[in-house]
């Protein structure tokens, strides 16, 4: 799954990579580190409005869902879905239905390897972009004590590609992350429910892609992670003779 995130871009970047504009008056700082469980506030562009990015929060709540205190234990079970039962669940269902597809933007995301009891961090990113998006689908959920209307979103899965299958060997899923084609497809063509799992269902191509190992800081309780020296590469001897795990 993916749960770990970054964006460092300025807001000029940003908008010539995607052709849209932030809100007026907003700030784009750097995200070296950014944890789901945080449930971040994201630029994000939607399908509906694919000319302007909106702060949308990491985390979906389905618009069924009946009070705060439920929207708060759903979100943290809806940071990522399965692409390929959207239109299944019924956390995700309606958003799919409606075409309610959206790009969330990154310069990169972590997983881990396992062997044994031990997990060891890396960093992914693409070689051909140093901006790329993930798909995603966005709802908005009506707080029936404030009134607001809260938007999320979700980060779609897909199976993973050889070189993710073997950093994250435990579960063997990545990020369906889109190659400019698919941006387009995902964000401004109307896919009826056979071609949006088939346009999921492509693993981003692992020769694209760049991996290296990075230390432990990254789940420190002591030390900021949010930083760039959480990037920085680490060797570990237990990792030495496993090639497969890097990408240049």
């Amino acid at each position: 799954m993916c749960y770990h995130t970054s964006l460092i871009t300025d807001q000029p970047a940003l908008e010539r990579r995607f052709k849209a504009t932030l809100p007026k008056g907003s700030t784009l700082e750097p995200v070296y580190h950014a944890s789901a469980f945080g449930f971040p506030a994201w630029p994000i562009l939607t399908r509906q409005q694919p000319e302007q990015f909106r702060y949308i929060r990491w985390g979906l709540i389905p618009r069924w869902v009946r009070s705060a205190d439920d929207a708060d234990q759903i979100r943290a079970k809806t940071i990522n879905a399965r692409s390929e039962s959207i239109f299944e669940k019924p956390s995700f269902r309606t958003a799919a239905q409606q075409g309610q597809r959206c790009l969330i933007p990154m310069t990169g995301f972590y997983e881990w390897h396992t062997i044994g009891s031990k997990k060891y961090p890396f960093y992914i990113t693409t070689t051909d972009s140093p901006l790329f998006s993930v798909a995603g689908l966005w709802d908005e959920w009506p707080d029936p004590e404030s009134g607001e209307l809260v938007t999320t979103y979700t980060l779609l899965t897909t199976d993973a590609n050889p070189l993710l299958a073997a950093i994250h060997n435990t579960k063997q899923r990545m990020p369906c992350l889109l190659t400019p084609e698919a941006e387009q497809a995902w964000l401004h063509e109307s896919l009826d429910e056979k071609q949006t799992l088939e346009l999921l269902a492509t693993p981003y191509p692992a020769s694209r892609m760049h991996s290296h190992s990075i230390s432990k800081r990254i789940t420190s309780r002591t030390e900021p992670s949010d930083v760039p020296e959480v990037l920085e590469p680490a060797n570990y001897p237990e990792l030495a003779r496993k090639p497969e795990l890097f990408a240049a």
